[in-house]
């Protein structure tokens, strides 16, 4: 993945990120041939140092009835949006300004390991619905008899065990930050919280501190 510096996301901002949403893109080798599934999953932050990603998949799925050749990719995504340089300031100072789309990614490189044995996909699915039911109003215990046993025979858990990882976070750090001020108002009038919030706590002081630099550089060259 192109990540310029500005962009790029460190390790702990990689890992909240993969603490927060839910699922994500699976994408495997099969020979000259590639397979992508959509997962809910959850990170284990251990082994360190990134972790692993735990799931599990249908039985007919054919990503895993495949042989998967080498690594594995999943990519996950964070907030995203249209940017319209309509209302910016920059527009009317200057008019050099054109739309974009900003949006926050993690691209995450690992093995795949499959597991089909219905006490590891148990405890899978255990992890899973603890991570979304918090409060324990339904648990794996929850339904009658053999109900659960009879669904996890039909599904594989995987893990996909990390070996490295890349985030990229372009969300405007490099505008003016009288255009990320109208940039948040914008999103959090639309309802988009999540986008106002990072661009409040981190473009607008990168986009502050650039600004500053450039003045300074500015200044010592006419001085």
């Amino acid at each position: 993945m192109y990540i310029p510096q500005h962009f790029a996301m460190d390790d702990d901002e990689i890992r909240t990120l993969l603490a927060s949403v839910g699922a994500a893109d699976l994408v495997t080798r099969h020979g000259d041939d590639l397979e992508a599934t959509y997962l809910p999953f959850v990170h284990d932050p251990s082994p360190a140092p990134y972790g692993r990603l735990i799931a599990h998949l249908q039985r007919n799925n054919p990503q895993i009835r495949r042989a998967i050749t080498g690594a594995g990719l999943v990519i996950a995504h964070g907030t995203e949006h249209y940017v319209s340089p309509v209302g910016l300031p920059s527009k009317a100072e200057h008019g050099r300004v054109v739309p974009t789309w900003d949006y926050v990614t993690v691209h995450v490189r690992g093995e795949v390991r499959l597991h089909d044995d219905p006490g590891w996909t148990r405890q899978a699915v255990t992890l899973l619905t603890e991570r979304h039911e918090p409060a324990g109003e339904w648990t794996v215990e929850d339904p009658p008899g053999d109900f659960v046993d009879r669904m996890l025979r039909a599904v594989v858990g995987l893990e996909f065990v990390i070996t490295g990882w890349s985030g990229k976070a372009k969300m405007a750090q490099n505008k003016a930050p009288a255009d990320l001020v109208v940039l948040i108002d914008r999103l959090r009038n639309a309802g988009d919280t999540e986008g106002a919030a990072y661009l409040e706590r981190v473009s607008l002081p990168a986009a502050t501190a650039r600004a500053e630099l450039v003045e300074d550089v500015r200044t010592r060259g006419r001085g």
